[in-house]
């Protein structure tokens, strides 16, 4: 969800090295690739020992909570990613069961979409964070997120198609069997995609073509228009 639909990956890398800069250390992409898509305090704990940080210094639960206070307002106010609304409303116009599979809390999760409440509703479930045991790269949410279709059961992982930011995201929807499509989050570096595992690597959600997909075509200008 963050950074493929919702626009808060640049909130996330403000605040937290506004609180690195008391540690003189620097929040750089290799370390920001490795955290996206976790669960908050596993992306908490990946930070403090990649930067060496000391539980004298502070821990992930402390950075945890001086992060999330300076981004109550940011997640507020969180935009959509460039093709999220449209591709989303066409897939429920056209009855293509939806979920969202986000490592965000359900208490985070209200507040970043509290903007976009319409467009979240037409989702058929949503499994937050705090509902699995294991965060990506661990492909539980993404199980526990098929398994909520029942009208029909999903019965062939291999007919999920997963749309994904990141490449924990990636590394998780593949061990569960599952198709991908790959939309990096802007200024992702490049290792980071190639060879990252994913089906389709796309520069954003609207480069996405449902056709190639077996899914409903997006209406032509003129179709929408009349």
């Amino acid at each position: 969800m963050d950074g493929l639909l919702l626009d808060t990956e640049g909130a996330y890398t403000v605040a937290q090295q506004r609180i690195l800069d008391r540690f003189g250390r620097k929040f750089t992409w290799e370390l920001k690739a490795k955290m996206m898509g976790r669960q908050a305090l596993d992306a908490a704990r990946v930070l403090c020992e990649d930067l060496k940080l000391t539980p004298e210094e502070i821990t992930p639960e402390q950075f945890l909570v001086e992060r999330d206070a300076l981004l109550q307002e940011a997640f507020a106010n969180s935009p959509l990613m460039p093709g999220a609304e449209r591709l989303v409303r066409h897939l429920a116009a056209c009855g293509v069961p939806m979920a969202v599979a986000t490592g965000s809390h359900a208490a985070a999760f209200k507040l970043k979409t509290s903007k976009h409440g319409q467009l979240f509703s037409l989702f058929h479930h949503v499994v937050t964070g705090d509902m699995v045991a294991k965060a990506k790269p661990d492909p539980e949410i993404f199980i526990k997120a098929a398994a909520g279709f029942t009208d029909p059961a999903v019965t062939d992982m291999g007919s999920v198609l997963v749309f994904e930011d990141a490449p924990n995201g990636v590394e998780a929807a593949r061990a569960g069997g599952m198709r991908v499509v790959m939309a990096p989050y802007p200024g992702l570096p490049q290792e980071h995609v190639t060879g990252c595992g994913a089906t389709q690597v796309l520069p954003s959600l609207e480069a996405f073509n449902p056709e190639e997909w077996g899914l409903p075509p997006f209406p032509t200008t003129a179709a929408a228009s009349s």
